[in-house]
């Protein structure tokens, strides 16, 4: 994937006069990083994909350019009015694997419970799908636990993502309850001319 990194960093606003840094991970970042995701439910966290509490894992993140875009959005201000440069967002564009697929890609995004409910989700989302346009991807594809991440998937269908189907029991949580996985997509020849911008 040809790096978009040059047209970061920059700042996003949001709703309600908050405003987020947004760039790119860097190595410097891993710490901070697993913070953010130590922050995040326990009950949310295990419905990702990936262990985000493993150092290891984060690392690898940072280092696997070719396939993965990762931004990260960064509290542009503590109270008093000076940077505090906490992770409040997380947000990825992940190549498929295989010649076959490669022209789409995943996307996944968390945010911090209190800056939720600011666009946050919404933002980082339209970031990614601008980063697909730009690198020749075909298509961004989306998917959620209808329960467990009814937020991301509001942000993802504000966009106009459209629903492709659902996997009945496509997730199980800790009790061995079976939950719903919706998918979505978002063709990137309709991409700003099926959004609201």
């Amino acid at each position: 994937m040809t790096s978009p990194a040059a047209n970061y960093p920059k700042d996003l606003p949001l709703r309600d006069a908050l405003t987020v840094a947004v760039r790119p991970l860097a190595a410097g970042d891993v710490d901070a990083l697993l913070a953010f995701f130590g922050d995040i439910p326990e009950h949310e966290r295990f419905f990702l994909k990936d262990d985000v509490t493993s150092p290891d894992l984060i690392r690898a993140w940072v280092r696997e350019t070719e396939r993965a875009f990762v931004l990260i959005a960064l509290d542009s201000e503590r109270p008093d009015g000076r940077p505090s440069g906490r992770i409040v967002g997380e947000a990825a564009l992940v190549r498929r694997r295989g010649k076959a697929r490669s022209h789409l890609a995943d996307v996944r995004v968390v945010v911090a419970q209190d800056v939720r409910h600011h666009g946050l989700g919404t933002a980082l989302i339209s970031e990614l799908c601008d980063v697909a346009r730009d690198t020749g991807l075909s298509g961004v594809l989306f998917e959620a636990v209808e329960e467990a991440q009814a937020e991301a998937l509001a942000a993802a269908e504000a966009l106009g993502f459209t629903r492709l189907g659902r996997v009945y029991g496509g997730a199980i949580d800790p009790e061995g309850r079976l939950h719903d996985v919706v998918l979505l997509a978002m063709p990137v020849r309709r991409w700003r001319t099926a959004s609201y911008f």
